[in-house]
């Protein structure tokens, strides 16, 4: 059977954590679910003192889930240590399923023969933006990680759907609801981190980030790869 894993890189919000595992129960989720927690973050204790929780523990503070992200996704491709992960996914601390089996779904919207990217409904940006996504695993292997390296937190579902869209490997489904409970749609509080990765300086930075990798030789020798 292929198996799907989940990361979800996140900070000061054991709450949110909590939240997401008992919406990962009552949608009868079948993936591996694991959070990535900083080393310097001071509720890490707090993360660590949830039930049935899976936590990798990021030593590289970069205040943005870009670089936990990535590292995560290659420690989780060393099958000597982990499953054999056929499909990779990336959710917020600030997402919630509401979809049963809603992990599985997005399995099934990818071709067993093609690399891809599939994506559900936040609810917020829809079929406009995949805030929460799942992979194949050769994209993860091809990239080294599975955002554009060198970003620190925006930007990345802009690359997810470019990429999906590049290789005919962009799957939607409006029927998978990933809630999206951002402060944008009114659904959670703005925190010192949102404000934080959410500045004009942050948004500087990740857009030249992002425009400078899907311009590079790399990313088009990526896309040839995958295609």
């Amino acid at each position: 059977m292929q198996k799907s894993v989940f990361i979800v890189p996140t900070r000061g919000r054991p709450q949110n954590a909590k939240r997401l595992l008992k919406a990962w129960k009552d949608t009868k989720a079948v993936a591996d679910l694991y959070f990535v927690c900083d080393i310097d973050d001071w509720s890490l204790r707090d993360y660590q003192a949830i039930d049935d929780i899976n936590i990798i523990t990021n030593h590289i503070t970069a205040a943005g889930m870009a670089q936990p992200l990535n590292m995560a996704a290659m420690v989780l491709l060393d099958d000597t240590k982990y499953d054999r992960y056929s499909y990779f996914g990336f959710l917020g601390d600030d997402h919630l399923p509401r979809t049963d089996f809603w992990d599985y779904l997005l399995t099934l919207q990818i071709p067993g023969n093609r690399q891809g990217i599939a994506y559900g409904n936040d609810l917020l940006q829809g079929a406009n933006l995949p805030t929460a996504c799942l992979m194949t695993r050769g994209i993860v292997e091809n990239l080294k990680g599975m955002c554009q390296p060198k970003a620190k937190h925006l930007y990345l579902d802009n690359f997810w759907k470019k990429l999906g869209q590049d290789i005919n490997g962009l799957f939607y489904s409006e029927n998978i609801v990933i809630e999206h409970m951002h402060p944008l749609a009114s659904k959670g509080a703005m925190d010192d981190h949102y404000a934080r990765v959410n500045s004009e300086q942050y948004y500087s930075h990740d857009r030249l980030i992002y425009e400078d990798f899907i311009n590079s030789q790399f990313y088009k020798d990526l896309v040839v790869a995958l295609s």
